[in-house]
């Protein structure tokens, strides 16, 4: 038997490494409805500017027009609330500029993953369930030249799709980053500005701030996860009811002795409904075992965000390497 074999690639905050199956589906907020909250911040922006118009004109009031103590204080009191208004205005349209651009980057990551669908087809790769699938991992030791040539394509085209998804997603989790900052500076909120405390990894030291965002995103990611495995269940009851009702319906028909054509349409309808359920429930079994994954990465994160804020140092387990009959390594490049 011969094992591929290729550079395993950690991915930082994610369990995804060479050779798992690659999701290729969207799950994200629709953009445009991302730009419709962008541009509703941009509208509240426009209407602090009616304020900073206002105060601005107060806190200029001439002598000739206004004077005495009352008068000074209130050009006094306009002038703060001036720059507070400039300071509120400006980190609206900031912030409305942030979100805007939050949509673009979530429209060309949809985009990116339907290229990158396109692109795992057009190589021959089995995509089912929005996700990519990779080449089988062995080949019989008498494949011939030409199987193993086939074989290794298979597997150069999965390492294309695999860099594509970990572009995608880093760009992705970068403008996430991005966004989060936007939202820290218009609430003047910094968690780790103040006191920052770190948490050794690797040689590699992770903010507490950093952590939260993790844990939060990868709680999220599991519940999106479990509710797309419920769906799948759903999905596999209700077609299990249709195929008893059919069932029962033949049954009746047989026994009332009907046409043969009434019963070769039923009969008919029950194979039908069979062959859905059979593959609702492959479907249902995948999201599962997507679900349970997800879980297990939220479960980690929240660990380890327990643990760095107990001081605990966090684990990193290294599974031991093993030597194949055949490098390919050096063959994908």
């Amino acid at each position: 038997m011969t094992k591929v074999v290729a550079d395993r690639i950690e991915t930082q905050q994610d369990g995804l490494q060479f050779g798992d199956p690659i999701g290729c589906g969207y799950h994200w907020l629709e953009p445009d409805k991302i730009d419709s909250y962008g541009d509703s911040v941009r509208r509240l922006a426009s209407k602090v500017e009616l304020a900073v118009d206002g105060f601005e004109r107060t806190a200029t009031l001439s002598e000739e027009v206004f004077a005495g103590e009352a008068a000074d204080t209130l050009r006094d009191r306009a002038g703060r609330r001036h720059e507070e208004s400039v300071t509120v205005r400006d980190n609206l349209r900031g912030l409305g500029r942030a979100i805007n651009a939050y949509s673009d980057v979530l429209r060309r990551h949809r985009e990116g993953l339907e290229q990158l669908r396109a692109h795992a087809a057009s190589r021959g790769l089995e995509v089912r369930g929005q996700r990519i699938w990779p080449p089988v991992e062995t080949l019989p030791g008498d494949a011939t030249q030409k199987q193993a040539d086939a074989w290794e394509a298979d597997w150069k085209a999965y390492q294309e799709c695999f860099e594509m998804k970990i572009e995608l997603r880093d760009a992705r989790r970068a403008s996430t980053r991005e966004l989060v900052r936007a939202l820290a500076d218009y609430a003047d909120v910094h968690p780790d500005k103040d006191k920052v405390k770190l948490v050794a990894a690797d040689a590699n030291q992770v903010k507490f701030g950093e952590l939260r965002r993790e844990a939060a995103e990868e709680a999220m990611e599991a519940v999106q996860a479990n509710d797309r495995a419920d769906a799948a269940q759903r999905t596999v009851d209700q077609l299990k009811r249709r195929e008893q009702h059919a069932l029962d319906q033949l049954e009746k028909l047989v026994l009332e002795e009907r046409p043969p054509e009434e019963i070769q349409a039923q009969a008919a309808k029950v194979q039908t409904l069979h062959r859905e359920l059979a593959e609702a429930r492959v479907e249902a079994h995948d999201a599962e075992q997507v679900a349970e994954r997800e879980q297990a990465q939220a479960n980690r994160a929240a660990r380890n965000l327990e643990a760095a804020e107990e001081g605990k140092p966090r684990l990193v387990v290294e599974r031991a390497d093993w030597q194949p009959a055949t490098n390919l390594k050096d063959r994908l490049g």
